[in-house]
């Protein structure tokens, strides 16, 4: 294999859900002396480091979390701020803001809305406190059903709300739908049984207008009825509850009211169980950072002063079992250095690669979940014929030459070096030819809760699986005059996600100049990477489209998406979706996008919108954003993805279901080879 360099030039190659992973530190720490604003009154924080202290214990009234939430007065300038911020924000650069005001097609669930007039209406309301006013900032955002626009505050995401069970659903052969208790850790006799109703209401009725209004996963809705419930994804080689799902009896969020009421049918027997929410903080560290309110706020809702944020970033603690944020980090590029490919390349010579531009351990991470929350919720899951673990995806062979790929995630870890890409790129490589290698005939590619990561990675599998076809989705900004203006400034070769020379023409060709890119739809420029490692270490696969098949529950999303949809458009691969409602279609894909983005990233690495627009001296336009007056992540689709089939369908707002249509029952919720069975049957 030929050497490959790694620069430091601003690859913009990501296409990834804005997912922030389970048990990382959210503590910044704060040298601000100013006063936090608390409005009198039982401070509930104070309560929960008293607890911690007394009991040594990570799980606390849902009480004295409300009581600490709401201890925070409501500010007005702090609101206006925000929204300011807010308008700008999607003013200028969310790719989806006219878009987001259409009504939907058939088979996509959400409100149409003008974002803009929205954020609007929230500038007449009264509030009591700030959490009040968050919240609503949050739901709002949280109506788009498009998880990578996050208004997501880290106030208020220090803990899991749980009620110490899982919910998952059935059909019957005659099409009935039921919801039973997956896993109760608190009495295990539950299991199975049916849930009736859910505090009065019919309990499917309860979940879809749950998922309907609160889980903002994906645009169709039965995408998030199967996110309400339980559903097992593959992390770190071990099957757990995915932290996504379960959204019913396991929330990020505040819940309404401290107790639920579940009607149980148990074989012959029915009878009425009343849960309570408890929390449980998502990292446990976090407990040793506050002691009452005023600290509490210092330290996870104020916003670091300005000559805080300015200083160089600090390695963060974390447990050493954390894994990193993703998805919003720069990819290294694996570049090829001959000119004679008709795509350009930067060369530029680093004596240090990667320390600027590599993914560190983030401290911000609103969507933790505390692992051992997951693990108490999850069943033991033991899958025999195991042939290669590529650690972010696992092969295994079934019986009548099966082959199944789980590719669980595009994410490589906590730092993105040539050894990572490159070590990914060969296990993955690895892993489908050992496949190959034992015989398998038919190839199950399970994308089942993969979130997405790197879109070189989603690249690769698609070149590998189908060689020599575009690999990539076409894409494109949201055009206005601040992000014209940006385009314009970084066409003299300044590193910035805006640089037309980082971009191929769909037809993988070069763009003639800036004007020729403003004009047109374009795709990463990742293709000499992938080709050059296929160069080197080239060997072919036996499988067609037509001996494949793609499993996903719907949530297959981001760079995931970016693979599944290519793969169905392009390559006529056929897909199958579980779960989601009888006699309704269900999508195998959701939030395509195109690129998220981070408005502000504490780090400083350069992976965020503010530290482009300075890169350009563009920072101090009257249009762009200024800082959130609170700690709270504001990430953003930048760019929107579009059909290869249909020039001019966008992605994000298209419906496209599964070929095919299967359900769980008490098997195959706690076995996912259970699916991979029933997936090669329509092979």
């Amino acid at each position: 294999m030929k050497p490959f360099t790694f620069i430091k030039a601003l690859i913009p190659s990501l296409m990834l859900l804005a997912t922030f992973h389970r048990g990382e530190s959210l503590y910044v720490p704060r040298t601000d002396s100013s006063s936090a604003p608390i409005t009198g009154g039982q401070d509930g924080c104070a309560n929960i480091h008293n607890t911690f202290k007394k009991a040594e214990t990570e799980s606390f009234p849902f009480s004295d979390i409300k009581a600490c939430y709401e201890s925070f007065a409501f500010d007005n300038k702090r609101r206006t701020d925000t929204l300011d911020t807010m308008k700008k924000l999607y003013t200028g650069f969310y790719a989806f803001a006219d878009l987001a005001k259409e009504q939907p097609v058939q088979g996509l669930d959400y409100k149409a809305m003008d974002l803009i007039s929205e954020i609007d209406g929230l500038s007449q309301k009264s509030y009591a406190n700030d959490f009040e006013f968050t919240t609503d900032a949050t739901n709002l955002v949280s109506q788009l059903k498009d998880p990578h626009t996050l208004f997501f505050p880290i106030c208020y995401t220090r803990f899991a709300f749980t009620q110490r069970l899982a919910l998952y659903a059935t059909v019957s052969q005659d099409g009935t739908q039921k919801i039973k208790i997956f896993k109760d850790s608190t009495e295990s006799h539950n299991d199975d049984c049916e849930v009736d109703r859910i505090d009065g209401v019919a309990a499917i009725d309860a979940i879809t207008q749950f998922a309907r209004d609160n889980i903002f996963v994906s645009k169709d809705l039965g995408v998030r009825f199967n996110l309400a419930l339980a559903s097992l994804a593959l992390q770190n080689g071990t099957y757990l509850l995915q932290p996504r799902s379960s959204q019913f009896t396991l929330r990020m969020v505040l819940p309404d009211k401290e107790t639920t009421t579940y009607d149980l049918k148990c074989g012959t027997n029915t009878k009425t169980i009343t849960r309570n929410w408890e929390a449980v903080i998502n990292n446990p560290d976090d407990l040793n950072k506050f002691t009452d309110a005023k600290s509490y706020w210092n330290n996870f809702c104020a916003n670091p002063p300005s000559d805080e944020k300015n200083q160089p970033p600090k390695e963060p603690e974390s447990p050493p079992d954390v894994q990193p944020v993703r998805n919003v980090g720069k990819e290294p590029n694996v570049t090829s250095t001959t000119r004679k490919n008709k795509r350009k390349y930067h060369t530029k010579k680093d004596k240090k690669p990667h320390d600027k531009y590599c993914n560190v351990a983030y401290p911000i991470d609103p969507l933790t979940v505390n692992r051992d929350l997951l693990k108490s919720l999850s069943p033991t899951v033991k899958i025999d014929n195991l042939v290669f673990d590529a650690k972010i995806a696992q092969f295994y062979t079934l019986d009548n030459d099966v082959g199944v790929a789980v590719i669980a995630t595009y994410d490589v870890g906590n730092e993105i070096t040539s050894d990572t890409i490159l070590s990914a790129f060969s296990n993955i490589q690895a892993g489908f030819k050992k496949l190959a290698d034992s015989g398998a005939k038919k190839l199950v590619l399970d994308m089942s809760n993969n979130e997405g990561g790197l879109t070189v990675l989603s690249h690769f599998v698609n070149s590998l699986l189908f060689p020599g076809a575009n690999p990539s989705l076409p894409t494109d900004f949201r055009l206005n005059d601040i992000v014209k203006g940006a385009i314009l400034k970084a066409s003299n070769g300044t590193n910035s996600i805006f640089t037309f020379s980082e971009y191929l023409k769909v037809d993988a060709k070069e763009f003639d100049n800036v004007n020729d890119f403003l004009a047109s739809k374009f795709i990463e420029n990742d293709i000499g990477n992938i080709n050059g490692f296929f160069t080197a270490s080239q060997s072919s696969l036996p499988w067609k489209s037509s001996d494949m098949i793609m499993l996903t529950n719907g949530f297959c999303g981001s760079s995931c998406a970016s693979t599944s949809l290519l793969l169905s458009e392009l390559h006529g691969v056929k897909s199958v979706a579980v779960g989601g409602f009888p006699n309704t279609p269900l999508s195998f894909s959701s939030f395509p996008g195109g690129q998220v983005f981070l408005l502000d990233d504490p780090l400083k690495r350069g992976f965020d919108l503010k530290t482009n627009f300075n890169s350009l001296e563009l920072s101090n336009e009257p249009d762009f954003p200024k800082d959130m007056p609170t700690n709270t992540m504001l990430t953003f689709t930048v760019r929107k993805a579009f059909s290869t089939a249909n020039p001019d369908q966008v992605l994000e707002y298209s419906f496209i279901p599964s070929t095919n249509h299967i359900f769980f029952d008490e098997s195959s919720i706690r076995d996912p080879s259970k699916l991979w069975s029933q997936a090669s049957t329509f092979i």
